[in-house]
């Protein structure tokens, strides 16, 4: 099971690429565009960034679609398979800035991005109906990035190949910044507890963020 670290786009270059190169003991990273909402830097740019310091690792671009027309899909797809990175589409939280468009379908995008030859996915989350949640299976994704996974004995009736769990990870220093997620979260002492259970099932990795606490995400591994 591959262990995936999120990179939060902030706005200082430098900063970003010091940390990256740090970031050696992860098998891949997730990038998120413009995370609630806020301005950041293009997740293509981090995924060039990180390319070009880890040639081998994986790449998911978190893309969100509400404010944003087809054009601009195919430019990210574009660029997306120039870096050799993945897509997991979402339709993303308001913008603050502009209007919304919400012109793009998840699940249109997703089918797009495969037909121009990129891996790509969805969101799945474990506050759906189980009947909900196998038809989100059913759909031609290549990976599912799955949140608020409250209950894991739901993982027992499944099928678990292409199922990326994205845990948010709380600590003393993050706690304000995650009142503002509206997603489950564990703590990061807790964290030894989900891995041992994740390791009964097959599958394909494992997504950490931690808003707002790098050094926990870099020692990530320590706390299992």
């Amino acid at each position: 099971m591959k262990i995936y670290a999120e990179i939060y786009p902030s706005r200082n270059l430098e900063s970003l690429k010091g940390m990256i190169e740090h970031m050696d003991m992860f098998d891949g990273f997730n990038i998120p565009d413009n995370p609630l909402g806020y301005p950041t830097m293009p997740p293509e740019l981090i995924g060039y960034i990180i390319r070009r310091q880890f040639p081998e690792k994986d790449i998911i671009i978190n893309q969100r679609l509400k404010d944003i027309n087809e054009l601009k899909l195919r430019s990210i797809i574009t660029a997306a398979k120039a870096i050799k990175a993945s897509i997991i589409f979402t339709q993303g939280d308001k913008p603050r800035y502009g209007k919304e468009l919400n012109d793009l379908d998840s699940v249109y995008a997703m089918n797009l991005a495969r037909h121009r030859g990129v891996e790509s996915g969805l969101i799945l989350s474990f506050r759906k109906s189980l009947k909900d949640i196998n038809g989100r299976l059913e759909l031609n994704a290549n990976l599912f990035l799955v949140i608020n996974f409250d209950d894991l004995s739901i993982l027992e009736s499944m099928n678990t190949e292409r199922l990326i769990p994205y845990i948010i990870v709380k600590t003393q220093k993050n706690g304000n910044i995650l009142e503002k997620i509206n997603q489950s979260s564990v703590r990061a002492e807790d964290l030894h507890l989900y891995m041992k259970k994740f390791k009964k099932y097959r599958l394909t990795g494992t997504l950490f963020s931690v808003p707002g606490d790098n050094e926990t995400l870099l020692n990530i591994r320590d706390y299992f």
